[in-house]
């Protein structure tokens, strides 16, 4: 019995010393890392279930060549079921040059993650020759990328530290070809010479052989990067939201949505509630005339061959943009159809485009670039314009089933609203001060075939008197329209217009069907 007693106070004590270990362990944890909620919780996790890239040998001092160590935690996480490698605060240097593909290669099922890009860095060395994209997919090798995260990491190509041959534009940061569940937040991309994130492929003979399915990309900083912040194609289901992007460069955009084949599928990407601010750099020299800030923020677009036999097919669309901050940029939409872009904010000051390339001067575009049949359904509503660009507020050419609906137009050089070829509703738009004293604009033009088009409940305004007046008409129809049913105009206001509120075709008076159009 003796004995038995013994053996109890010797078990409890051991558990109660256990327990002191394992309080004083947590406490000095807690200790260690409470700089801020945010890197408490990403170094706790790390601990726990994240290998750290400095147990494969990474020093992270801004000096040495982190390339080896890294590539060897990511094929280490990956046999071990490790799903984050883990960077501590400090300049990773990547050294090596690669292949054509890339320099190091992604693993299926791991992410990386840093405790933000403020303190943790990923560098290319300098002093390079159109260098390779930084990290690739090996898609012989690893043919699916997905289930990972990216976060918390800034990501540097140098650029102004590299030499390039004019035409080289394939520097990336990350190249993602097939794939699904990629979600990359929290981190800055700058100074590559090429798109800052690519998903998907392109150019190949079978249908979706390689597309990327279910991404998102949000609370990111992309700066200075040449080609594209962000590059969708061959993708379904992707969104964009919550980034700034600025700084110099964006040859195409800030974010591209490009179908580049007929073997391609670009469908359901969103992007909004994203900061474009393009005042605070200047395009590449390559896009030709003067140097200029103004540049696409979004463009979505079908070119090369475009579509089959030039009719529409299911593959590319639904496609949202909403609710974004632009400076100094628009939107373009190049023959994709189901779009809606709702609810953005687009202030542009005058500039001399002028032989520029890879820009249009509307601020929202939507335009047929070849003959193409079957282009429908793309909306421009609730949008807030004041641009003094030389274009147009919202442009429509060759659409049918489009509606630009209460905008909010303002400053254009030409006509707010410009339809063209294109049937639709465009109702309630309040249009001020377009055109210019020496070539006044009216609020809506309308030119072509514009059939069963509805014009209704816009107001156009002259804000100044005499002289300065830039407002000629609330609605003119510029040229014969042989559509099957007369456009309706209906309920339009001006007020202290120039010449009037209604100016018809006069080799087509009274074709069309108008009534309570009144001056206010």
């Amino acid at each position: 019995m003796k004995q038995f007693f013994i053996v109890i106070i010797l078990l409890c004590f051991l558990s109660c010393k256990k327990e002191a270990n394992s309080s004083v362990s947590f406490n000095n944890s807690e200790k260690f890392s409470n700089s801020s909620i945010i890197n408490s919780t990403i170094s706790a996790a790390a601990s726990v279930t994240t290998l750290n890239v400095k147990d494969q040998g990474a020093k992270g001092d801004g000096v040495a060549d982190d390339t080896k160590a890294i590539r060897n935690a990511l094929i280490y996480a990956k046999a071990h079921g490790i799903a984050n490698v883990y960077f501590p605060d400090g300049t990773y240097i990547i050294g090596e040059t690669g292949d054509g593909g890339g320099i190091i290669k992604l693993v299926n099922g791991v992410g990386m993650t840093g405790n933000g890009p403020a303190t943790c860095h990923i560098k290319l060395t300098t002093g390079r020759s159109n260098p390779n994209p930084l990290f690739y997919q090996d898609y012989v090798n690893d043919p699916s990328i997905g289930d990972l995260v990216i976060q918390g990491i800034d990501f540097n190509g140098m650029l102004g530290s590299q030499s390039f041959d004019a035409s080289y534009q394939y520097g990336h940061a990350f190249k993602f070809f097939n794939g699904k569940n990629i979600e990359i937040k929290n981190c800055k991309f700058q100074s590559f010479r090429g798109d800052g994130l690519v998903f998907g492929d392109v150019f190949e003979n079978t249908l979706n052989v390689r597309i990327i399915t279910n991404v998102s990309v949000h609370d990111c900083e992309f700066f200075s990067i040449y080609r594209e912040g962000t590059l969708f194609c061959c993708v379904n289901g992707a969104s964009f939201f919550n980034n700034n992007v600025h700084g110099d460069g964006y040859l195409v955009g800030g974010v591209d949505i490009e179908r580049h084949s007929v073997n391609e599928t670009v469908l359901n990407v969103s992007v909004y509630n994203n900061i474009f601010n393009f005042g605070d750099g200047y395009g590449p020299v390559e896009r030709g005339g003067s140097k200029v800030r103004y540049r696409r923020a979004v463009t979505m677009g079908f070119f090369y061959s475009g579509y089959k036999n030039g009719v529409v097919d299911s593959l590319s669309g639904h496609h949202k943009v909403y609710n974004n901050k632009i400076y100094q940029g628009q939107i373009d939409c190049f023959g994709i159809v189901n779009v809606s872009i709702s609810g953005n904010n687009i202030k542009n000051t005058y500039e001399n485009i002028t032989g520029v390339n890879y820009v249009t001067t509307p601020a929202i575009n939507v335009s047929d670039v070849t003959a193409t049949s079957g282009l429908i359904n793309v909306s421009a509503d609730n949008n807030i314009i004041d641009s003094n660009m030389g274009g147009y507020g919202i442009s429509f050419k060759n659409y049918t089933k489009v509606t630009a609906n209460v905008n909010t137009i303002s400053n254009t050089r030409f006509d707010g609203v410009n339809i063209y070829n294109t049937s639709g509703y465009f109702y309630g738009n309040q249009i001020s001060d377009v055109g210019t004293t020496a070539a006044p604009a009216a609020g809506v033009l309308i030119n072509g075939n514009s059939s069963g088009l509805v014009v209704q409940n816009n107001t156009a305004i002259n804000t100044l008197t005499g002289a300065s007046r830039t407002v000629n008409y609330v609605v003119k129809i510029g040229s014969s329209n042989n559509g099957a049913v007369a456009p309706k105009l209906l309920d339009n206001k001006g007020k202290n217009m120039l010449a009037g509120i209604i100016s018809q075709y006069y080799y087509q008076l009274n074709y069309i069907l108008s009534s309570d159009n009144l001056a206010i």
